[in-house]
């Protein structure tokens, strides 16, 4: 066996993207790839993007790369050389928040003692206008049907619909969206995240839409509890993924969105 020893170097941590691109690099090999977080104490195998996010890496954690097998020297060679020079290229600069620059409140408001919640600046200016939640959709529906005999067989064609919809939006886009979708793509297509579902199927006699939110929330949770701002903000992407799942396999279902803006609105989305 051989290792690769290094300061994970990504400024956003282990997100999907870099996740997708250091599967692919490991996956043209035949020997057995396992990246280990030494910080977390977490292993994964390296040909699986789910599993690489799951560990929960971030900027500077001490990680490696074990690799078994017949090609280990050659893949040895061309991963430590994707590591050391390209591997940081994988990954977007962090996004830097705007200071807030403290200004004092009219003495009206400031009487009031109010709990204050700063943004950041998306556009110079005032926007006025009826202040209107929308909530996210609820998914108790798919989660409350029974399991049937065809369930996998509808989690095949669904996770192919959704492959084939994916690939047809990346032939129409370029830039950032382009790579946005083949990390999203690489999700679905992960071994371990329709392996994860399939488990939960068998193993806990659950119906296929409760396997997919089970799925959701096991991967979202693990997000949510890094200390990395950027890969709890991924959560948005799994749900997003796993929704387009469900949808494609019970159309039917679909919520309709009956929100129709007629006049000024301040819209707050839930997520």
């Amino acid at each position: 066996m051989l290792t690769i020893q290094f300061l994970c170097p990504l400024p956003n941590g282990l997100h999907a993207r870099p996740a997708w691109e250091l599967k692919e690099q490991c996956s043209q090999w035949q020997s057995e790839i396992t990246f280990i977080n030494h910080r977390q104490n977490a292993k994964a195998d390296a040909k699986s993007s789910l599993a690489l996010i799951g560990t929960g890496t971030l900027f500077n954690d001490s990680c490696s790369l074990n690799i078994s097998g017949s090609d280990e020297e050659q893949a040895r060679r061309v991963l430590e050389e994707y590591i050391q020079v390209r591997f940081i290229d994988s990954d977007s600069v962090q996004p830097t928040q705007a200071e807030l620059t403290a200004h004092p409140l009219p003495r009206s408001l400031s009487r009031l003692n109010p709990d204050l919640l700063y943004g950041n600046v998306l556009a110079s200016g005032v926007g006025v206008g009826t202040l209107t939640l929308l909530q996210s959709d609820s998914l108790d529906s798919y989660r409350a049907i029974p399991a049937s005999a065809q369930d996998s067989t509808r989690l095949e064609h669904s996770l192919a619909t959704l492959a084939e919809q994916l690939n047809q939006q990346l032939r129409e886009r370029d830039g950032e969206s382009k790579t946005i979708l083949s990390a999203h793509l690489s999700l679905i297509q992960d071994d371990e995240f329709a392996g994860n579902i399939r488990r939960l199927m068998t193993e806990q006699h659950q119906g296929l839409g409760a396997a997919i939110i089970s799925n959701m929330e096991q991967v979202c949770a693990k997000l949510s509890a890094s200390a990395s701002d950027y890969l709890r903000e991924r959560v948005s992407d799994i749900r997003d993924i796993s929704e387009q799942l469900l949808h494609i396999t019970w159309p039917e279902l679909k919520p309709r969105n009956n929100l129709v803006l007629e006049k000024p609105t301040i819209l707050v989305a839930e997520d």
